[in-house]
């Protein structure tokens, strides 16, 4: 069974790197779809073990894909609600920033999840992700309130549910 699912990782990076292909060449003639595809399988072929650590893929059944997909719908909006309130902060009269720094654990233990949510972070705006060791992160924030509200972000929840369910399968 763990074998079908490593060939579904390798057939999904086959296929985002095709997509990736045709995005950047904006050929649709049969011969540029038919070189793209061949490339990507052979990048793919040779590269596999490089893209991701053998246990560090992320078998893709629909379960974790669906996981992954609410994580990326929760992610967009939170960078929104983030914008929004960076926007107010900054045209606020008064200026409220008080910028802070937080260290909290990371309950986290794939390498790839941690820097999805370092990424997450770093993303939102008004949060940088500055330290992403072992077992912690320091995240920088323009306010104390919001730099202790990342502890206990719920897309790092998101996260270690998905990371729970990888484990199960």
């Amino acid at each position: 069974m763990k074998v079908f699912k490593e060939k579904k990782t390798f057939w999904f990076m086959a296929l985002t790197l095709w997509l990736f292909w045709i995005a950047i060449s904006a050929s649709y003639h049969y011969q540029g779809l038919l070189l793209g595809a061949v490339l990507a399988l052979l990048i793919t072929r040779f590269n596999h073990d490089l893209l991701f650590k053998r246990d560090e893929r992320p078998l893709l059944d629909g379960r974790t894909m669906i996981l992954f997909m609410r994580y990326g719908l929760h992610l967009i909006g939170a960078i929104v609600m983030a914008s929004l309130q960076v926007a107010y902060l900054v045209m606020h009269p008064a200026l409220p920033i008080s910028p802070g720094m937080v260290r909290f654990p990371l309950s986290l233990k794939k390498d790839l999840n941690k820097a999805l949510l370092a990424n997450s972070i770093t993303l939102t705006p008004g949060t940088l992700t500055v330290l992403v060791d072992e077992g912690e992160i320091v995240v920088h924030a323009l306010t104390k309130e919001n730099a202790r509200a990342v502890v206990n972000w719920p897309l790092a929840a998101e996260l270690a549910a998905t990371e729970k369910e990888q484990e199960e399968n």
